[in-house]
């Protein structure tokens, strides 16, 4: 796990590469780690099979507790 401070903001952010159902591990681990924030990508394959699938970003969207900041 890459664990950095923004030098210019004193922004402390993880980066991690997770295994297994992302959305879920995605969602347990900012809550572990009591992040007051998720950063995630809103857009991925942008193929129907996430229209009938679901998305990962629409499932930390939907079950993540925390504020969720989506970006394309």
């Amino acid at each position: 796990m890459i664990f950095i401070r923004s030098s210019s903001n004193g922004i402390l952010f993880y980066e991690k590469i997770l295994y297994g159902g992302i959305g879920p591990r995605i969602v347990k681990f900012a809550h572990e780690k009591n992040f007051d924030l998720i950063v995630i990508a809103s857009r991925g394959m942008g193929s129907v099979k996430e229209l009938f699938l679901g998305s990962t970003s629409n499932y930390v969207l939907h079950k993540s507790r925390m504020p969720i900041l989506a970006v394309t």
